[in-house]
């Protein structure tokens, strides 16, 4: 269930306040825990019921003549009880956990074609604590129709309840693995480097490229003389590298076209006297390759049909015995819609509409989850 306010005060200035609460129950089979002959854990099911309780409120004004300010504050509350299963638990099983939440955004004209855009975000979490991530990024208008813009950011991953909680297999059996409570938060410093310009009155474009480096990546560790049980720790560090192209081409006033493009490169090595059990292999199973296409038709008596299509380089994922892939796909989204008037809309929507099912992600094996071909209508009403 949510809710939101807003309030436009001009076109520089608003604010608005959302609040939900959101609740959700997962059953999850988990297989028996074996390793050779040895059973550490009979299969079950693991039983999760969360609930959240969020708040958010955003404010944006002109500070001055020329300086625009963003800032907001949230929190959220999560209440997650967990009926573990014989060879997966969480411990605490019910858990309470408080997230504190801030941020500001300035954008400081320099010169007329030239804009600085600092800003920051502070999260205040129950298991690390204060964490900053600070962004700044500075914009070039070459001329009316080119921009030229570069970035430098810091973001995290705080720790997930795997990382610190997790037992495999719940005491008081022996663990195979388990969390850690010296778990870290995993950090990037992201840099960017982007241009966009429109072509034409019908035609636009943007490349960007991006390099980013990565410490306290999650591994799997050990202790050399016990071996057992294995733990998570953040001894993996590295790099990443790649670019995103995208244009759009308005072919009719009523039909436009949006292309994209995506290359992603990974390099991720274990820390100089640290280890990892999968030396640094588990942590890269994306995709290299990613393209679209999306059509937007605008047809007469408020109807539209919009369609996306998507192409997925095969992924290779390190997660089982051997190297296991994920086959490269080729799918299709669509959607005709029907604008009855200003409140309601009718839609009938296709997803993965090429193939009546196909892995998008996992290890090869016979539980590995599909996504399947759906078709479903939908009514919306706006007030």
């Amino acid at each position: 269930m949510l809710g939101r306010w807003a309030r436009q005060f001009s076109l520089l200035s608003d604010l608005s306040l959302q609040a939900y609460i959101d609740r959700t129950h997962l059953v999850d089979p988990a297989p028996a825990l074996t390793l050779g002959p040895v059973l550490f854990g009979p299969a079950g099911f693991l039983h999760d019921d969360l609930t959240t309780y969020d708040i958010d409120f955003q404010d944006r004004f002109p500070l001055g003549t020329y300086t625009h300010l963003v800032w907001g504050l949230g929190y959220r509350h999560t209440h997650d009880q967990v009926a573990n299963a014989p060879a997966l638990a969480f411990l605490p099983a019910v858990l309470d956990q408080n997230l504190y939440s801030g941020f500001i955004r300035d954008e400081i004209p320099l010169r007329p074609t030239l804009s600085l855009i600092v800003g920051t975000k502070l999260q205040h979490n129950d298991y690390t604590g204060w964490e900053v991530q600070p962004d700044a990024r500075l914009r070039w208008s070459l001329t009316g129709r080119q921009t030229l813009w570069g970035a430098v950011s810091r973001a995290v991953r705080t720790p997930s309840r795997i990382d610190r909680d997790l037992y495999e297999a719940a005491p008081p059996r022996p663990q195979l693995l388990e969390g850690s409570s010296d778990f870290v938060s995993e950090t990037v410093i992201a840099y960017e480097l982007g241009y966009r310009a429109q072509l034409s009155p019908r035609l636009g474009g943007s490349l960007s490229t991006f390099y980013n480096v990565y410490d306290d990546l999650r591994s799997t560790s050990f202790t050399p003389v016990t071996i057992l049980p294995l733990f998570f720790a953040n001894n993996l560090e590295g790099h990443s590298y790649g670019l995103e192209l995208s244009g759009d081409y308005q072919v009719l006033p009523s039909w436009s076209l949006h292309v994209g493009y995506t290359l992603l490169r990974e390099q991720l090595h274990v820390k100089a006297g640290q280890l990892d059990l999968n030396d640094a292999r588990n942590e890269t199973a994306d995709p290299e390759h990613q393209a679209s296409i999306r059509s937007a038709l605008q047809l007469p008596r408020n109807v539209e049909f919009d369609a996306d299509a998507r192409w997925v380089s095969t992924l290779y994922n390190n997660s089982g015995p051997t190297v296991g892939t994920v086959p490269s796909y080729l799918d299709l989204n669509a959607r005709l819609a029907w604008q009855l008037d200003s409140q309601f809309t009718l839609s009938l929507d296709g997803q993965n509409l090429l193939q009546a099912e196909h892995p998008e992600y996992g290890f090869p094996r016979p539980t590995r989850v599909e996504i399947q071909r759906s078709v479903y209508a939908k009514v919306v009403w706006r007030h």
